[in-house]
């Protein structure tokens, strides 16, 4: 029995060295697996970090263009609130005028715009009546029409069978804003 357990014990001595074989390669490939993949992770988290850096740039970037653009947004209101301010202002003006300035320029509104005949309204609030304003010169040499007071902001309204022309203080300074918006902003904002 002693050459079969001579052989026994050769196939075991094999098998535990092919087993040791085993085990070593397994080990071998698990260190070598395991140092690839720590090495992947950490290209990965570096990854991670690289694009979340990225990610941050532009939300950041992004914040900034928007509040950029809100900053300007609210000095454009503050712009056109200073602007609107100052035609209001103008209108204000207009409507305090004076006796004297006050029929001098309706004299001038009505002798440029006027034709024969058309009927003229005077605002409410005018600082004078209907027999001043029929003894202006232009109005006697167009033979207007006093048609009564109207309800709007100062100046004078004409009216005749073709056409309506509003020159009300409001209406000439609304149609003066139109031209004079961008000269008024660069007067006011001029930078120095």
């Amino acid at each position: 029995m002693e050459g079969k357990e001579a052989i026994i014990a050769r196939i075991l001595g094999d098998a535990e060295k092919r087993a040791e074989t085993i085990l070593s390669e397994a080990e071998n490939n698990a260190a070598a697996s395991l140092g690839d993949a720590r090495e992947w992770a950490e290209r990965y988290k570096k990854a991670q970090r690289a694009l979340l850096e990225k990610e941050t740039e532009s939300v950041v970037s992004g914040r900034e263009i928007v509040a950029g653009l809100d900053c300007r947004k609210v000095i454009l209101r503050a712009k056109r609130e200073v602007i609107d301010g100052v035609f209001s202002r103008a209108l204000e003006k207009a409507l305090n005028f004076g006796k004297e300035r006050y029929l001098a320029v309706v004299e001038r509104l009505i002798g440029e715009n006027a034709e024969k005949g058309d009927v003229v309204f005077l605002a409410k609030s005018a600082p004078f009546g209907e027999d001043e304003l029929m003894a202006l010169p232009v109005v006697k040499a167009l033979g207007l029409q006093f048609g009564g007071r109207g309800d709007f902001d100062g100046g004078v309204y004409l009216t005749n069978g073709a056409c309506d022309k509003d020159l009300s203080f409001r209406s000439i300074v609304a149609e003066r804003k139109e031209e004079l918006e961008t000269v008024v902003a660069a007067s006011v904002f001029a930078r120095t």
